[in-house]
């Protein structure tokens, strides 16, 4: 038959169709896509609890608590600006969002609870209830994250987070997280990482406090006569413990016809005051403080202290308000659309004063070499207001001849004739 005698041509394929074949064979991976799949059930996190750092560290390591409270209370102190393609709006929905997150609470309470969160979880939860035109957010609600879990995703890293049995909706909710190697659902808490040091210290004040207790005067060894009765030993216990122990009894006299001996003990060993401060630095250091920033000053003079002030702000607590204002202009300014972001307001830091006459040199300096103010304004984060002609840069006149007529016609040619110059040449 024709039919079985027709030449079947073969199919060309172009080369760049072959490569695209190629690559699309090639199986690119999401981080979620990377999620076992046995870890998709909504679950707390296995290696941290948040209430277990509260009670066995922020309530008892005074240390622990100076710590998380000055850097939630710096960084709570910053006020926050409302920014649409890089102009500040500050009649804007966002920014009354910001100035009023909710009935109860001001943007402080909330940041403050949000640097807390993060020192002792790693994450901090801030739910977005929205409501009105376009679904925007009108209220921001901290929320603790005792009773959070988190149900991952495999298109998304969270598919729902749940407040005790209430689920969220991702785009219901902002999330700081301190950034974590090890999991990239729960955030790395700060304390973790002082958490032995933390241990140390909480251990080391109990003994203190319980030998305080138990003795008023030096360790003694009392020697009982040969064939005391074992009722005699407890007698003599008892009697030393009603005569000597306890601060009511301290350094009190101890009259026995027995045979008493004092043990040495050395300073050190008697209060641990040393190798306590030693644990007390640790901690600082994970927090990115010293000793001074807590008001320890009895071996800094004030210069010290405030150029140690001054390095607190620069070293840790204003990376950490870029960490927060990144991740909240991604979950909260970004929901008034992609050219909406939050910026710090740092210009009234007193610890950073210095540093604002520097600022201004510069900017001086960027100034007369043509550079706009509104461009300086922005990159010194001089928080100046703006004015029109901000956008344009200006090159001082220098060396302008005397002899120069300001009301003489403005053609061009006035500096050209006082300096003799020929109008026909280039």
């Amino acid at each position: 038959m024709a039919l079985l005698r027709k030449k079947i041509q073969p199919q060309i394929i172009d080369v760049n169709e072959q490569i695209a074949h190629a690559l699309r064979e090639i199986k690119s991976m999401t981080l979620p896509q990377s999620r076992p799949t046995w870890k998709l059930d909504a679950r707390k996190r296995q290696d941290w609890d948040f209430t277990t750092a509260v009670v066995e560290g922020y309530n008892v390591s005074a240390i622990v608590y100076a710590c998380v409270d000055k850097r939630a209370k710096l960084v709570a102190s910053v006020p926050w600006k409302a920014y649409k393609n890089g102009e500040e709006q500050e009649n804007s929905d966002l920014q009354r969002l910001i100035d009023n997150p909710n009935p109860d609470l001001g943007f402080y309470e909330l940041m403050y609870n949000a640097s807390q969160s993060l020192d002792l979880n790693g994450m901090s939860y801030i739910s977005m209830m929205r409501a009105g035109v376009g679904n925007l957010p009108q209220e921001l609600w901290y929320l603790p994250p005792q009773k959070m879990t988190i149900k991952p995703g495999k298109t998304q890293l969270v598919d729902m987070y749940y407040h005790d049995k209430t689920a969220i909706q991702p785009d219901e909710m902002a999330v700081l997280r301190m950034p974590n190697p090890a999991d990239p659902i729960f955030g790395q808490p700060v304390l973790m990482a002082a958490g032995r040091a933390t241990d140390i210290d909480r251990e080391s004040g109990i003994w203190q406090k319980v030998s305080l207790e138990n003795r008023g005067a030096a360790d003694i060894n009392i020697k009982l006569p040969e064939g005391a009765t074992a009722e005699q030993v407890k007698s003599v216990k008892q009697q030393y413990k009603d005569q000597q122990a306890g601060p009511k009894n301290a350094r009190k006299a101890l009259v026995s016809n027995a045979d008493i001996q004092q043990l040495n003990q050395s300073a050190l060993e008697m209060d641990f005051v040393a190798s306590r401060r030693a644990v007390w630095t640790e901690i600082c250091a994970v927090f990115g403080m010293s000793l001074s920033n807590l008001g320890m000053t009895e071996d800094v003079n004030l210069a010290n202290a405030q150029a140690m002030d001054k390095a607190l702000w620069k070293n840790t607590i204003i990376p950490q308000i870029e960490l927060m204002r990144r991740q909240l202009t991604h979950s909260i300014a970004k929901a008034f659309g992609p050219e909406w972001e939050l910026r710090p307001d740092l210009t009234n830091i007193e610890a950073l004063q210095e540093d604002r006459g520097a600022k201004l040199e510069a900017a001086s300096k960027l100034f007369n070499m043509g550079v706009p103010f509104k461009m300086i304004n922005e990159k010194l984060e001089l928080g100046l207001d703006a004015f029109d002609g901000d956008d344009v840069g200006y090159v001082p006149s220098g060396l302008i001849p005397s002899s120069y007529d300001d009301d003489a016609n403005d053609d061009g040619n006035a500096v050209d004739e006082a300096y003799g110059a020929n109008t026909d040449e280039t």
